[in-house]
């Protein structure tokens, strides 16, 4: 069973680029991720494709985590993710906050997704 840090550890290297598989194995068996920007729920899984392009298009990505804290059945976890946008050379910043709802045995079943609005300006 993940513990909390274990699962933001395991999504800060998902994010990163460094390692997506191990955030991937947080995840129970049909694991969705609703996001606030289109109101979809999509497979976590197939999520996880979106999360490793941002380490195409964006050069040393750190993330910070000034907000994790429990809530009934799971976690929130507000982050910020920086670092330099590869096609311009610009810095990239991206105010996320999650709620990650896990099941007894502390994998993620849930993911609502809200996600800061400017990214695909600055990527573009």
């Amino acid at each position: 069973m993940p513990s909390t840090d274990e699962l933001v550890a395991a999504f800060d290297a998902a994010l990163t680029g460094k390692d997506a598989d191990a955030f991937v194995a947080a995840l129970a068996p049909g694991a969705i991720v609703w996001h606030n920007h289109d109101r979809l729920e999509v497979d976590a899984r197939e999520n996880m494709a979106a999360i490793a392009m941002l380490s195409q298009l964006v050069d040393d990505l750190e993330n910070d985590f000034p907000r994790v804290a429990p809530v009934d059945g799971g976690v929130l976890v507000q982050y910020v993710t920086t670092g330099k946008v590869r096609s311009s050379g610009q810095p990239f910043e991206m105010h996320n906050c999650l709620i990650v709802l896990t099941t007894d045995d502390g994998l993620i079943h849930r993911i609502e997704e809200y996600v800061d609005p400017t990214v695909g300006a600055q990527l573009s």
